[in-house]
């Protein structure tokens, strides 16, 4: 089908407004739920993000061929130890027309590392220096390693030299924001009117549970390479998005931003139209390791429970009958793509003391879980004789209680935020931290991260977080499940799109393949 409308596009310029006809393509993609956020300090889920990425662009960014290139910094100067990156930055405007400076990077990441700002990702720019200290409030904002010596220059002090630094630049804690609105309103990010951006595209509509709509950017820098003048995201449900696809009414449905229903993958699998992309990211169960949980003792708080869970459970089954999908099973933490290439999960399998009812908890938001978890259910019932209640719990409810340790076992996941294991380890390194939630600390892990970051050799620094991964597998808070594939059905005629193994899909080239408008289409 034919993706083209003849619209009247409002391009927005600052307070005025211009109307032009003008033959446009655009694109309808899927989304299960309104994201979280969309303020770069904050975002922390895929879906957040993933928009956040079209919205906004940093210095650096992944490019098509999925390696980082320089994006707002046309060109950067690094020091020969490693530990100065100064950045020059491109001439460029916010899309309400004011000019871009330095000074919306480095105020930015202080307002992240100021004491009294909420966001669980400050932890992303402790590699600046004295960054984590002033977090912590242990030193004054002028001890951290930012500074913008004029509007277009930005030099960034490293603790040490970090072989991923520039990658790490491409996540939205280190986006610009608009100082000249987030001052003035708390809420920017929610509408609009107020929302203002620098990335390909700006946000149009917001109609919250129903649709999300971007337009493109005119004052993007890279304006002429961006062929859709609109990206419409329809909320709906797994089920409804595929019905919607099959009628003509979805360009897009699926990853990242949602799922495909699993007893649809082997239809879609037989008719040639499941898209299989590769995804960084790894399904587990988050075990929780306190000493008691509401008062009584836990089980579960000794890790020889926890090998023998983790042995019992069948990832081979769950991988070809469950998800069906192509996922790969987990015998590891980190995605075998990232190299540390370990398994953990071969031998003998453990013995399980007898133990209470076990509850396994989930959010509800998608059917995988519940898959997941009835399987999971059933083989530890059959491998031990006990009792496993299933919970599914509304999202937000979820996430609470796991931020509060009122859990035995949940599902969680942790996808790539950049390419190096690190990333993933680095989740369970403090057991006050937002990411773990499992009460698991261990000194001799949090040392072998704290070296691997000091470390120069690349063998070496390997083998440092090889032994880092083991002692995280022998003791295990988390229970490793099955590693993300990215499986969707996309139009055939819709080329250009980029899938990163990150899981960020990036439109800022894609087109249609046909030229000719059709005002029949379904909106």
């Amino acid at each position: 089908m034919i993706r083209y409308l003849l619209p009247l596009l409002l391009v927005l310029f600052g307070s005025c407004s211009k109307v032009s006809p003008v033959l446009s393509q655009y694109a309808r993609l899927s989304l299960t739920s309104d994201p979280t956020t969309l303020d770069p300090r904050r975002a922390r889920d895929l879906d957040s993000t993933t928009l956040i990425h079209m919205l906004f662009e940093g210095l650096t960014r992944t490019s098509q061929a999925g390696e980082v290139e320089l994006a707002m910094a046309s060109r950067v100067d690094i020091s020969h130890d490693g530990l100065r990156y100064t950045f020059h930055l491109r001439k460029s405007l916010w899309s309400d027309g004011v000019q871009m400076t330095a000074f919306d990077f480095a105020n930015n990441w202080k307002t992240i590392l100021d004491p009294n700002f909420a966001t669980d990702i400050a932890y992303q720019l402790y590699p600046i220096k004295n960054a984590k200290k002033a977090k912590l409030g242990e030193v004054a904002m002028e001890s951290v390693g930012i500074y913008v010596p004029d509007e277009r220059t930005l030099v960034v002090d490293l603790e040490d030299p970090l072989p991923y630094f520039l990658e790490l630049l491409s996540l939205p804690a280190f986006f610009p924001v608009p100082l000249h609105i987030v001052y003035e309103n708390a809420d920017w990010n929610l509408s609009p009117e107020t929302l203002v951006s620098n990335g390909p595209f700006i946000l149009g509509d917001w109609k919250h549970s129903d649709r999300l709509t971007l337009l493109k950017n005119p004052r993007y820098w890279e304006a002429k390479s961006v062929r859709l003048a609109r990206v419409d995201f329809l909320i709906a449900t797994p089920d409804t998005a595929l019905r919607m696809f099959e009628e003509g009414q979805l360009d897009w449905t699926g990853s990242p931003l949602s799922t495909i229903p699993a007893d649809a993958v082997q239809h879609l699998k037989q008719t040639d139209r499941l898209q299989v992309s590769p995804f960084s990211g790894t399904y587990f169960y988050r075990v929780n390791t306190s000493p008691e949980i509401g008062g009584k003792r836990n089980p579960l708080a000794d890790p020889a429970t926890r090998r023998a869970l983790a042995y019992a459970i069948n990832r081979e089954e769950i991988v070809q009958h469950v998800l069906q999908g192509g996922q790969i099973p987990a015998k590891s933490y980190v995605p075998p793509e990232m190299g540390l290439s370990g398994d953990f999960l071969n031998g003998p399998k453990p013995d399980l003391d007898g133990i209470g009812p076990i509850t396994i908890s989930y959010s509800n938001n998608s059917e995988r879980n519940a898959a997941v978890a009835q399987a999971v259910q059933k083989q530890w019932e059959d491998a031990f004789g006990i009792q496993v209640a299933l919970e599914a719990v509304e999202p937000k409810t979820f996430f609470q209680r796991i931020s509060k340790k009122e859990y035995q076992i949940a599902a969680g996941s942790w996808t790539a935020d950049f390419n190096d294991p690190v990333n993933f380890l680095e989740v369970f390194k403090f057991k006050g931290s937002s990411t773990n939630n499992t009460g698991w600390e261990n000194a001799r892990y949090t040392e072998l991260l704290d070296r691997s970051a000091t470390v120069r050799g690349a063998a070496t620094r390997k083998r440092i977080l090889q032994e880092a991964e083991a002692i995280l597998m022998q003791e295990m808070p988390i229970l490793p499940v099955f590693h993300f594939i990215l499986n969707y059905a996309k139009n055939e005629e819709l080329s250009g799109v980029y899938l990163s193994p990150l899981g960020q899909i990036d439109l800022r080239r894609a087109y249609f393949e046909s030229s000719e408008p059709n005002d029949a289409r379904k909106r």
